[in-house]
């Protein structure tokens, strides 16, 4: 048996200016640390009980969460594995950007390149969703070798790919899924179920 809770980090400035982070970092707002505070909280509530090998992005964003999660849910933070393979998708030259709509204004000709064929298209410097893809693969595939309850802090675009690799899902339906700050997926026998966590009203 292998269940892994699929974590995003909470919202960031950069989240809520609408600017493109990749690998480059943002603190979390203070919804953001509410909404890690609230995972922690909810993760506590279903998880009792169980032995989590906990699992996240190195970048600052996912750390920040992670800390906050662990304080929260009593799980001991100094026994997360950083892994390079949990990173946000990077633009590479285009991470920090300050949105999409800019980004394709000011790039035309790489705009229509990446419309083309948005799954493959990869940013100057940077990455393709199906890079991305190659690299999460053989990680599942090492939680599925362990098995047992796996904790996974990462980011929006890595979450969505993770998800479509652990459901066989095609590149457009990827594409299709969505990217909560306002809960987790739990993943196991090959299905999600989504997890809401509510922000404790003060």
């Amino acid at each position: 048996m292998t269940r892994i809770y699929l974590i995003r980090h909470g919202e960031t400035v950069w989240n809520r200016e609408g600017r493109l982070q990749g690998h480059l970092d943002s603190p979390l707002t203070l919804n953001g640390i509410r909404q890690a505070e609230a995972y922690g909280r909810k993760l506590a509530e279903i998880s009792a009980g169980e032995a989590l090998s906990l699992h996240a992005s190195p970048l600052g964003r996912t750390r920040q969460t992670a800390a906050i999660i662990c304080e929260i849910a009593g799980l001991p933070y100094n026994e997360i594995r950083f892994d390079a393979r949990l990173k946000e998708i990077t633009l590479g030259e285009h991470d920090g950007y300050p949105g999409w709509e800019q980004l394709d204004r000011d790039f035309p000709e790489l705009a229509a390149r990446r419309k083309a064929d948005p799954w493959n298209y990869q940013h100057p410097g940077g990455e393709s969703s199906e890079l991305v893809r190659r690299r999460v693969r053989p990680f599942l595939e090492e939680l599925r070798q362990q098995g047992g309850v796996h904790l996974i802090v990462a980011h929006g675009v890595l979450n969505k790919v993770m998800r479509g690799v652990y459901r066989g899902l095609s590149e457009e339906e990827c594409f299709a899924l969505d990217r909560p700050q306002d809960g987790f997926y739990v993943l196991e026998d090959g299905r999600e179920q989504f997890i809401r966590s509510y922000i404790e009203k003060i």
